[in-house]
């Protein structure tokens, strides 16, 4: 099967892999808030949480139907109390039982439910929400939260670590695992000869060249002219049989095998093999998703049964000051984490640039924040991810399906970005 053939009937469903797609029982809101979060804290969840809450306003979720319970932290400790709290910064009404049930399990995250038009903000707006979404999280599905004073980045003989480090491909491996666990990330410089990555190149240009917009294959956005552009290229194997041959390319397997992680290739799911592609002259100036802020890559939901995704990314152009590049936050995946865009700072949080050459491999896991902020110079960028991910992803997610389509406009045209999907949902 391919895209083609099915477009009419895939990758448009917004109840994609929901909790009662993988048969997980129906929760009582009522009775979670009145006995099951209460047991949870009282039994250790409270020392995981109360932390990062601490000095916070409650934030009060409720449903259609008038049921509210608001989240405080007082005295050091979490409480639930009924109703909304008159004193709550953030009250959030969620659309119906179901999707807040799809929240509870995580199929759906913050980003899940807005962009799947799940929540409507009475008070406060999808910034003051972060207060306590790493807090739910942790409340809801157990995910720790993301806290770098808590992680000492250092190296297998406790010295610390250089989080800008590059490795050679004749490196220690379990020098280059342990760098890779610990951070989430990793450059391997001269992973693939000059001649493969060229081949690779014209492949990826001969793919731009013949991309249709309104089909799955392409992701597109406007330039400061008006000037339409494909930004983002899916499922590249379907396109190219040198592309698809580097799930089995000898360098891939060995960047990979560095994860120690229960991975597979996903040719057909989760938009496969994919190229993210800043054109030449590409500045501040594109609409849409064609710059990203820190996000994960399983940030609608289920990161608990799709990961640990392994990205390998074959850098096809230089990615540095001169073009575009991909910024890390070190130790922030499988995490649950805050992401306010002007809370991220440098100050605040291990970011790091990643700086590569063409030929260069970066390794990273995809649930650890990552950004592709706008070009700070001219030159383009084209840069092959080769995607893994875990085993149950392919139960849980069929062919040419992935959590990205259940963002308005996915197939079709635009995707809009945070700022654009929070000015369309109703206050």
């Amino acid at each position: 099967m391919t895209i083609s053939e099915h477009a009419s009937e895939i990758g448009r469903d917004t109840t994609f892999g929901t909790y009662r797609g993988v048969g997980l029982p129906w929760v009582d809101f009522d009775e979670f808030h009145q006995t099951e979060l209460p047991r949870r804290l009282a039994e250790g969840t409270n020392a995981k949480v109360a932390w990062d809450v601490l000095g916070k306003q409650p934030i009060s979720i409720g449903l259609p139907d008038g049921r509210f319970y608001s989240y405080r932290c007082s005295g050091g400790r979490v409480l639930v109390e009924v109703g909304v709290a008159e004193d709550a910064r953030t009250i959030l009404e969620i659309v119906d039982h179901e999707s807040w049930i799809d929240y509870l399990y995580e199929y759906r995250t913050r980003f899940g439910l807005l962009y799947s038009n799940a929540v409507r903000f009475i008070r406060g707006d999808f910034d003051t929400w972060d207060d306590w979404e790493p807090a739910i999280r942790c409340m809801y599905s157990g995910r720790p939260i993301y806290d770098p004073a808590s992680i000492e980045f250092n190296d297998r003989e406790g010295k610390p670590l250089d989080l800008s480090q590059k490795f050679r491909v004749d490196d220690d491996p379990e020098e280059m695992s342990h760098f890779l666990r610990l951070t989430g990330f990793l450059v391997v410089k001269d992973a693939y000869a000059p001649s493969f990555v060229a081949e690779i190149g014209r492949e990826i240009d001969r793919v731009i060249a013949t991309a249709v917009e309104g089909d799955l294959y392409s992701w597109w956005a406007s330039d400061a002219k008006g000037d339409r552009f494909p930004y983002r290229l899916t499922y590249l194997s379907d396109k190219s049989q040198v592309i698809a041959g580097l799930y089995d390319h000898p360098r891939t397997r060995e960047l990979v095998a560095l994860s120690k992680a229960d991975v597979v290739p996903v040719p057909d799911r989760i938009e496969g093999i994919l190229a993210v592609v800043k054109k030449e002259g590409l500045e501040d100036d594109a609409s849409g998703f064609a710059n990203l802020a820190y996000h994960s890559d399983c940030g609608f939901g289920a990161c608990h049964v799709t990961c640990p995704c392994v990205l390998v990314g074959l850098q096809v152009d230089a990615a540095g000051a001169s073009s575009s590049q991909l910024h890390m936050m070190a130790g922030s995946w499988g995490k649950a984490y805050h992401n306010v865009p002007s809370d991220i700072t440098p100050e605040r949080y291990p970011l790091v640039p990643i700086v590569a050459e063409p030929g260069d491999a970066t390794v990273h896991f995809g649930c650890g924040l990552h950004a592709g902020p706008p070009p700070t110079g001219r030159n383009r960028r084209r840069t092959l991810y080769i995607q893994h991910y875990g085993e149950g992803a392919r139960d849980l997610i069929g062919p040419y399906q992935g959590y990205n389509q259940i963002m308005p406009g996915y197939g079709v045209g635009d995707i809009p970005n945070i700022e654009e999907m929070r000015d369309k949902v109703e206050v």
